[in-house]
């Protein structure tokens, strides 16, 4: 293979790594002349048209995406039988060949790896592409220790096609999410559970989870319950366990909503400040309670012994008492009530069918907020559930209901009318245009909006210093605030100091350089308006008190009220020239 020519430019140069899925050769782009990798697909998938099909259209998606922590896809190509994927050529390591040359990592730098990661995949996820193998094998770390992630579309590709959990996925299934190794639903969160594993590898040294075969370690990713990393390491921060522990939750529902929130987390323990991530907590789930079988026995026996005791009483004759009667009495009163009691149970436990079923033309209105509209009108096909209104709402998704016009526990017909009104989602704003622009004028621009937003200082040759090189998502872009978050890559120059902040947790330093240089930029550009406005008024100024004195002789013919307006302007000019001079001055001097 070596020294053939692929797509007519690009030549082979040298085989460098081989994979479960491609070879991977570095090649030399004879157009553009520059180095290149071009991964080559598998024998093995050349026949399966339905995986060629979605390989080349998710590498075609992962084409899109551009961001310093993501390995850059060139060119997706066939010649002949050789499907083959052109990357950027990075030179470096794996993440996996790096931790078994250093061994566990320090949980500073542990942090600063997981930020870049996660950093990576909040860009893919927010151009819709998951990638599905997350893992330390498709993690390529620089020399200046720059940590990329690789194999997007190809990744996304296979984890479609049926997971075969066998000794040859060992590498994958160790680092694979509850979902994936059940066959379940997959979406950004997996990724985050992957992460979760390989940040728990980099702190501890240790996998997770271990087995003899990649199908008991699937099990244990779904069963069992992940050993404390501060068990390996007792000085690690608790703050990073409970974000490592956050990730890895078995249910998708109880992970990070998304990456960027963990990216923040990361972030603010990266900067110093330490802090207890809160538990997710199991609430009520407001579900109708459903009774054992034990208990229905239990309550059956109870109603069985005073039936009885009551027929014993009904079967004695003659000379009864007073007492006896009453004890009758409030023993066929307690039947009856247990009766009531276990038929409220069972009605609403055990029979809710049975229930709706024989339900009369009255209906009780239920507490609708919340619902989906649509669902609704499913759930409560007896219900005349009509849209009165739309608004837009924080707190409710598009299409939930905000409000009800009739009260739930209203008793009503079945016609009749149950108003509510509609959420449009929340209120969007539009990202600002930023490339080229000063990043902190931007960063106030973003604050007022109210927008969430993360700073990303890199070094660059081709943009100046300060300068946004991109924002994330593109300007124009619709984002929901205090939900969306915006990412911005700035220019540090060429050799300028690289990191990396949110808005929520802004460095003390960067604060006080946005106070004192973001202003002083501000007030610099308000300096020169005002300067160019207040020349004009300003020699006039100085020139008035002479104005004012030479006119005096003038009004000789009418010295009465010559006299009268001398007084009223000598207070006047005489504050006038004394600060007119130094104001000119000042404004001359720092504007020349």
């Amino acid at each position: 293979m070596v020294g053939k020519l692929l797509g007519q430019r690009y030549e082979l140069l040298e085989l460098i790594g081989k994979g479960g899925m491609a070879d991977v050769y570095k090649a030399r782009c004879t157009l553009l002349n520059r180095n290149v990798a071009i991964k080559i697909l598998r024998e093995e998938f050349k026949n399966d048209e339905d995986f060629l099909k979605r390989f080349n259209v998710e590498s075609q998606a992962a084409a899109g995406l551009s961001h310093n922590n993501i390995v850059s896809v060139y060119d997706v190509g066939v010649q002949g039988e050789m499907h083959y994927i052109v990357m950027e050529y990075v030179e470096g390591i794996t993440l996996k060949e790096y931790l078994n040359k250093h061994g566990r990592l320090s949980w500073e730098k542990a942090v600063h790896f997981a930020c870049q990661i996660a950093s990576g995949l909040q860009h893919a996820h927010r151009k819709g592409i998951v990638h599905r193998d997350i893992k330390p094998q498709n993690i390529l770390v620089t020399k200046d220790e720059t940590l990329k992630v690789t194999d997007f579309g190809i990744a996304r590709a296979v984890s479609t096609v049926t997971m075969k959990v066998d000794d040859s996925s060992m590498g994958t299934v160790h680092y694979c999410s509850p979902e994936q190794a059940r066959g379940g639903y997959t979406d950004e969160k997996s990724d985050i559970y992957s992460l979760g594993v390989v940040l728990y590898e980099m702190v501890t040294g240790k996998l997770p989870f271990e087995g003899e075969s990649s199908v008991s370690v699937a099990l244990k990713h779904i069963q069992e319950e992940v050993r404390s990393p501060r068990e390996f390491v007792p000085d690690l921060p608790e703050a990073l366990e409970n974000i490592i522990l956050h990730a890895m939750k078995k249910e998708q529902a109880e992970r990070y909503a998304n990456v960027s929130e963990m990216f923040i987390e990361l972030n603010m323990l990266k900067q110093g400040k330490n802090y207890t991530v809160p538990t997710v907590e199991e609430e009520p789930s407001g579900e109708t309670k459903i009774f054992s079988p034990k208990e229905v026995k239990e309550a059956a026996e109870a109603l069985k012994k005073v039936d009885n005791k009551k027929k014993e009483t009904t079967r004695k004759k003659g000379k009864a008492t007073k007492e006896d009667k009453i004890a009758t009495w409030a023993g066929i009163g307690t039947a009856l009530l247990l009766v009531v009691i276990l038929a409220v149970f069972l009605v609403q436990g055990v029979a809710p069918s049975v229930c709706s079923d024989k339900q009369s033309s009255d209906i009780e209105v239920p507490n609708l907020v919340g619902y989906d509209f649509e669902k609704a009108k499913e759930a409560y096909p007896n219900l005349n559930i009509i849209k009165d209104d739309e608004a837009f709402s924080d707190e409710y998704e598009a299409g939930e209901i905000i409000s009800q016009k009739t009260k739930a526990g209203m008793n009503v017909k079945t016609s009749y009318p149950i108003y509510v009104v509609v959420s449009r989602g929340a209120k969007t704003i539009t990202v600002p245009n930023a490339v080229g622009r000063n990043y902190r004028s931007i960063e106030k621009q973003l604050d007022k909006l109210g927008i969430v937003y993360i700073t990303e200082l890199v070094r660059s040759e081709d943009v100046p210093e300060n300068e946004v090189i991109s924002i994330d998502p593109e300007a124009g872009t619709e984002v929901i605030a205090d939900e969306d978050i915006i990412t911005l890559t700035v220019s540090a120059g060429v050799a300028g100091e690289t990191y990396t902040y949110s808005s929520k947790d802004k460095p003390e330093e960067e604060e006080e350089k946005e106070g004192e240089e973001g202003e002083e930029q501000e007030n610099g550009e308000a300096g020169t308006e005002q300067n160019g406005n207040t020349d004009e008024p300003a020699n006039p100024g100085t020139e008035q008190v002479p104005s004012t004195s030479n006119p005096t002789p003038t009004p000789e013919p009418t010295p009465a009220p010559t006299p009268t307006p001398e007084p009223t302007p000598t207070p006047e000019p005489t504050p006038a020239p004394a600060p007119a001079p130094s104001q000119s001055g000042t404004v001359d001097d720092s504007w020349i």
